[in-house]
């Protein structure tokens, strides 16, 4: 299917990706809205979300996965990190660069822990950031998005839960 044909008609629609992969538009539907009581192989799953994502389609599922839910502010801060795991076990420890801060959650950049290493299993972050006005907040987060870019491995992670304090702190920093 051609992105141009889709594009005179107007609007995207799931009959265009189920085209575009050679399945019937019910599959098409069930895989986007990610529905439990049919199993479709990997290939076909990847193929309609890619297809979906080149033609254009808005759909839950592309849009708002991965997307921010603030406006990031440059932070160019060090803070102090504890990879947490189990139940509050501490893995590794040791200093981060918080390059970006929302409301949301920040980007975590050049890890100067002891062992260097991520967890296998899921892990939290504790992250300590001193302020530069002075006013430090501490948060636990998770992962929500690997970032490396050439030479720098980041991670951006997403606040757990923040009391109203820390949230009057970040709102005061992100200005």
């Amino acid at each position: 299917m051609k992105a141009e044909s889709v594009s005179r008609r107007g609007r995207v629609t799931q009959e265009d990706i189920a085209q575009a992969c050679k399945v019937d538009q019910g599959s098409v539907s069930r895989i986007l809205n990610k529905d439990t009581r049919d199993s479709f192989a990997e290939e076909t799953v990847k193929k309609v979300f890619r297809a979906a994502r080149e033609l254009g389609y808005l759909h839950p599922a592309l849009i708002s996965s991965n997307r921010r839910e603030g406006i990031r502010r440059k932070a160019s801060i060090v803070g102090r990190v504890q990879i947490i795991i189990g139940t509050n076990t501490v893995y590794d420890e040791g200093g981060v660069d918080v390059e970006e801060v929302s409301l949301s959650g920040m980007l975590l950049r050049n890890f100067r822990t002891r062992k260097q290493t991520l967890p296998l299993d899921r892990f939290k972050l504790d992250v300590h950031v001193e302020t530069p006005k002075g006013k430090p907040f501490r948060v636990r987060c998770r992962v929500v998005r690997f970032s490396d870019n050439e030479n720098e491995f980041g991670l951006a992670v997403k606040y757990e839960s923040l009391d109203e304090t820390t949230r009057e702190r970040l709102k005061s920093f992100v200005k």
